[in-house]
């Protein structure tokens, strides 16, 4: 065991001889780790049983629902009292489904969804179901985030719309229907990541827009659903609210989770649960603060309640020391600590009551049933959303070997990596698709990726260069052969059944912004591959000006809403064509 990795049993093993002290059990209060595999590590068991404040799951700790089920049962044997959490936000982000992608389109297909928010209420109520039989306390979502930046790396088809409205409307509905699950919402990322060029996971993101602006833009959905209308008055639809590392000048020198403003404006909106912060490990902070001891330590003294950290055990064991030193200098005290420690319990309480009230089932059996109508749900939700848009999509043949190629270039952090749920889809479809993919910032042009969808690494532009020139000499176009010449020149009375032909060519883009990376590749093979369709895994709004723009008005365009694995089996459907709905009905018939 290498030395990092002693650090959490060493924390609270001083202790564990004895009774646990007021000061320890105060400090484990405010954080929320997470933690490596299936089972409860050593570290965390004695951490929970001195006090510890709750865990976020990350997709190594749920690698299907029976074991997600068994974990939270094991955690909350230890302490019944542990608040278990989970980014399971559909779409592009998922632990629970991380391996297969999610059964229920993000929120970005919801918000899409014609018929208003009652689906909703409906996607959130099918996700409560599915968390609370897995033994999950609160969910970090609805994301609240107004996407106003087309060219945003981190939230696109996270959120429900572009308008503070529509996000609203959506976001309440969802957290009221996960809430008559009998589980717990926090809405993120306060003020707003939505209008950021930055990921915050890797840099500081900076809105230096006037106050007005961001009270009209970013906070309204936060305002809203902490103090509804209608039937709900007087009631918050949010049991916690999570804090983004995000710099608004307007508000102070500091990002909103480390900012004492930001958490001063958010209790005047009237939020009286936990405040807990984005993940301490990420880039922004660590650049800031140099250390994430310091940014615990800076985060309590802004007012958050809850400390998220990631995996590495390591980081509990400096948050907890830079706290326990905090006390120790006078710059926190041990009643500071404990009047976060008693928000977490009172929220506690209040799941617990909710899950007994809602008759919510638990375990493998219940968390089986509920993703199986997830994905029901999920399903009929994308087939209503994904759609084509622009040109004419001619149908892929069945015996058909189209090149795929991603032109997507940014990691997706949220979501652990570009997901690759739609290469997956096609692959299934069409065993002979060859799938390709430039490499992402950071990437090593060498890295081999494995696993379902995993595709061939074009290294670089050059790679790109040999793709081009491959695919114009077997077809420029739906009218040329596979020797570049006019389909159909030599055979006056039509091209023969043996004569060879141009395979699909299918793009997938997430971000074809003027002037990035991914526009300008994909108007290299526009150029020379006008029959070309895009699976657009992107946000929805954008599309014509994207897309539209290109000579001659652009492809055919399947628009996805995301990437979730019931987004991409949507999207091949629209490869493969119409279905002939008379046809299936006279086979339905001829069946029965």
């Amino acid at each position: 065991m290498t030395a990092e990795h002693t650090g959490p049993v060493r924390a609270v093993s001083r202790t564990i001889s004895g009774t646990v002290s007021r000061i320890e059990r105060a400090i484990n209060g405010v954080l929320l780790p997470g933690f490596e595999g299936v089972r409860v590590p050593d570290w965390l068991a004695d951490a929970a049983r001195a006090g510890l404040a709750g865990v976020v799951y990350f997709a190594r700790n749920t690698p299907d629902v029976a074991t997600t089920a068994a974990l939270s049962a094991a955690l909350h044997s230890v302490s019944p009292d542990l608040l278990i959490t989970v980014d399971e936000e559909g779409g592009d982000v998922s632990r629970l489904e991380a391996a297969t992608g999610s059964s229920l389109p993000g929120a970005a297909a919801l918000g899409a969804y014609p018929g208003g928010g009652t689906v909703s209420l409906d996607a959130g109520r099918a996700l409560g179901r599915l968390l609370a039989a897995t033994g999950i306390d609160l969910l970090l979502g609805p994301v609240l985030d107004v996407v106003s930046e087309p060219d945003n790396p981190v939230i696109g088809v996270r959120a429900f719309g572009t308008t503070p409205d529509a996000v609203a409307r959506h976001g309440i509905a969802f957290a009221r229907g996960v809430r008559s699950a009998g589980v717990g919402v926090c809405g993120k990322h306060f003020p707003g990541h939505g209008a950021t060029t930055v990921d915050s996971h890797v840099g500081l993101p900076v809105v230096d827009e006037p106050l007005d602006v961001v009270r009209a833009r970013d906070l309204l959905p936060f305002a809203r659903a902490l103090r509804p209308e209608g039937r709900d008055v007087g009631q918050s639809a949010l049991d916690a609210v999570m804090t983004a590392h995000v710099l608004f000048p307007a508000l102070g020198p500091a990002p909103a989770s480390i900012e004492p403003a930001a958490t001063r404006l958010l209790r005047e909106l009237g939020h009286t649960g936990p405040i807990i912060t984005d993940a301490l490990d990420m880039g922004a902070l660590r650049q800031l603060t140099g250390s994430v001891g310091e940014a615990a330590v800076r985060a309590v003294e802004a007012g958050a309640d809850l400390l998220c950290l990631g995996l590495d055990p390591a980081l509990y064991t400096q948050s907890y020391d830079a706290l326990s030193r905090a006390v120790a200098a006078g710059r926190l005290t041990v009643e500071r600590l404990e009047e976060s420690g008693e928000r977490t319990r009172e929220l506690v309480a209040a799941l617990r009551d909710r899950r007994a009230a809602a008759g919510a089932a638990t375990g493998v059996h219940a968390a089986q049933e509920a993703l199986a109508d997830l994905s029901v749900l999920g399903a009929h939700i994308a087939d209503a959303v994904v759609h084509v848009r622009g040109g004419r999509l001619v149908p892929l043949a069945p015996d058909a070997e189209p090149d795929v190629v991603d032109l997507r270039t940014r990691l997706d952090h949220a979501a652990g990596r570009t997901a690759r749920h739609v290469q997956s889809a096609v692959a299934a479809v069409w065993p002979g698709a060859r799938l390709l993919r430039g490499p992402s910032p950071g990437e090593a042009a060498g890295e081999e990726v494995s696993g379902p969808g995993s595709a061939e690494l074009l290294h670089d532009e050059s790679g790109l260069a040999v793709l081009i020139a491959r695919i114009s000499r077997y077809g420029v176009s739906a009218d040329l052969d596979r020797t570049g010449v006019k389909r159909g020149a030599e055979f006056p009375g039509g091209v023969p059944r043996d004569a060879p032909r141009s395979e699909p060519l299918v793009v997938i883009t997430r971000e074809p912004v003027l002037g990035s990376v991914e526009r300008a590749r994909l108007e290299r093979l526009w150029a020379v591959r006008p029959d070309l369709v895009v699976v657009h895994t992107g946000l929805p709004g954008p599309v014509d000006d994207w897309f539209g723009t290109l000579s001659g008005g652009g492809p055919a365009v399947v628009v996805a809403c995301g990437t979730g694995r019931a987004n991409a089996a949507a999207a091949v459907e629209r490869l493969r064509g119409p279905v002939d709905r008379r046809d299936s009905e006279e086979q339905r018939s001829s069946e029965q």
